[in-house]
């Protein structure tokens, strides 16, 4: 992978992450998200400026995760994600090399 620069607008990339009932609540997903993450990040890595993060509207679990690993969330794309068969609205987060991935407050789902 040659990898994009932060100013890149031809590079767009999604990271998605989906885990065992039985491996959940263990720290994996967020151990492994993080570090995808910080090599994506990484000048050694893929160099990138960006990543976004998309669920189906509801999918707390993975929007938990999501709000762990820093990402910001940015609202509802109105049939963002394609099934087989259907669309679905989706929340849609982002998160940039130059943000501090502190764990942030999400309108979404947060009172």
């Amino acid at each position: 992978m040659g990898g994009c620069s932060p100013a890149s607008l031809d590079c767009n990339v999604m990271l998605g992450f989906w885990l065992a009932r039985t491996a959940r609540k263990q720290g994996l997903l967020t151990e492994a998200a993080r570090a995808v993450i910080d090599w994506s990040f990484s000048p050694a890595g893929a160099a990138l400026g960006r990543i976004e993060w998309r669920a189906v509207v509801g999918n707390v679990a993975s929007a938990r995760a999501a709000q762990a690993l820093g990402f910001h969330y940015e609202g509802i794309l109105r049939l963002g994600i394609a099934h087989p068969d259907t669309r679905q609205d989706c929340w849609i987060a982002g998160i940039l090399a130059s943000d501090d991935r502190a764990a942030r407050s999400w309108p979404a789902f947060d009172n």
